[in-house]
């Protein structure tokens, strides 16, 4: 069964803080992702029946957007959720007139790297040290995708 897509809104905070916590080693607190309810931002997510698979949060400003937060389910990644979460997304900011696409990533998530190349993504810097890791500091990889 293919998971139902939804927006976001913040009845969803309580699913939302729960996965956060489960997939990242740096979770977001429920006060930042609450403040993602704005009109500067648009998100979606996956759903199966009242379980919350994935999620992903971006933000606009004029024509160009970052993705702020992408989050899957840790028994579900490595099928397919972030790359249809990456298409929604896409598919999202260019119903948004959107042109240009922005995203960081840890230098260290090769799998993330590899599905964000494989969308049309393409590497355009680092910001050194900018996350913090279990070994210290870690570079953050700039990408950007022209729509």
């Amino acid at each position: 069964m293919q998971p139902d897509y939804r927006p976001l809104t913040p009845d969803c905070l309580d699913a939302m803080l729960a996965l956060e916590q489960a997939a990242h080693s740096t979770p977001w607190s429920r006060q930042l992702l609450a403040s993602c309810f704005s009109e500067r931002y648009f998100s979606g997510s996956l759903w199966q029946g009242q379980t919350l698979l994935g999620f992903y949060i971006a933000d606009q400003v004029l024509d160009e957007s970052t993705l702020m937060n992408v989050c899957v389910t840790p028994p579900c990644q490595g099928r397919g959720l972030g790359r249809r979460l990456m298409t929604l997304y896409i598919e999202s900011a260019m119903a948004r007139q959107v042109s240009q696409l922005w995203l960081e990533v840890r230098e260290s998530n090769q799998a993330a790297r590899r599905l964000y190349l494989s969308v049309g993504f393409v590497e355009q810097g680092r910001r050194k040290a900018y996350y913090s890791s279990a070994q210290g500091r870690e570079d953050a990889v700039i990408m950007q995708k022209a729509l």
